[in-house]
């Protein structure tokens, strides 16, 4: 776990998250008024709308799944990506299996350990801290974060040169699934071809799920959207590696 970070960097996020989940719970009080404004250490902030906790919640849901999957990716792609970039290939190996499930477990740690001041919001706001709203989009998110690990794992096999690439271009294909997705489900509508619509469906499940955080996991696309990229980058580590290329030469 050394490779992910020291005993004292995880200290010292724990205590930084419980002190931001303690300012968070000192300082919102919940909802003034007739339900339109926002009081924070004793002052209304005027939100513009009659009933604002929807807003506030979609707005809470939405944060949860920014952070989570971010740190999720950056707390473990470096780890990985340096040790599947050795010349053994049976170390390659190791290190995408076994610094994928270290990844895992220290992104899960991570990433809870972040959640606690959104919990503490949700307390203050929605009443309870494990609110269905806030445990699914917590959920989507942590979906969303392995997928995004995977696929740039897999690219930084093709992306050698310049790893932040890698992220960036994990990102753009979440777009672009999202994309694909909602044809996948309205293409018939709009008179596209069936075979082209179930064809970008496909895609779309393969790619990084960027969805709505209040939408439900589509559990039979599970296999596809994690195997899919773990699959690329097996198929990318048995490529040979620069070191053996100069062995053969």
């Amino acid at each position: 776990m050394d490779r992910f970070g020291s005993s004292l960097f995880r200290i010292v996020w724990a205590c930084a998250c419980l002190l931001l989940a303690g300012l968070v719970l000192g300082g919102i009080q919940g909802f003034g008024g007739d339900g339109s404004q926002l009081v924070i250490f004793g002052t209304g902030i005027p939100l513009g709308f009659q009933d604002a906790k929807p807003y506030v919640t979609d707005g809470l849901g939405r944060l949860i799944y920014t952070i989570v999957p971010a740190v999720i990716l950056l707390g473990g792609f470096l780890p990985v990506a340096d040790w599947t970039a050795t010349a053994n290939k049976g170390e390659r190996f190791k290190g995408l299996f076994l610094g994928l499930g270290l990844a895992i477990v220290h992104g899960l740690f991570l990433s809870q350990l972040a959640m606690l001041p959104m919990l503490a919001a949700g307390y203050r706001l929605l009443g309870s801290p494990f609110a269905p709203s806030i445990l699914q989009a917590d959920l989507n998110a942590l979906l969303l974060g392995l997928q995004l690990l995977l696929w740039t794992v897999a690219l930084s096999q093709v992306v050698k040169s310049n790893r932040g690439i890698a992220i960036l271009l994990a990102y753009a294909l979440a777009s672009i699934g999202k994309l694909l997705a909602w044809i996948g489900e309205f293409g018939q509508d709009l008179e596209m071809p069936k075979a082209l619509v179930r064809g970008l469906a496909f895609m779309g499940h393969l790619f990084p799920t960027e969805s709505l955080p209040r939408d439900p996991l589509a559990w039979n696309a599970l296999p596809l959207c994690l195997g899919g990229p773990l699959l690329l980058a097996v198929i990318l580590l048995l490529l040979p590696g620069k070191a053996s290329k100069r062995s053969k030469a």
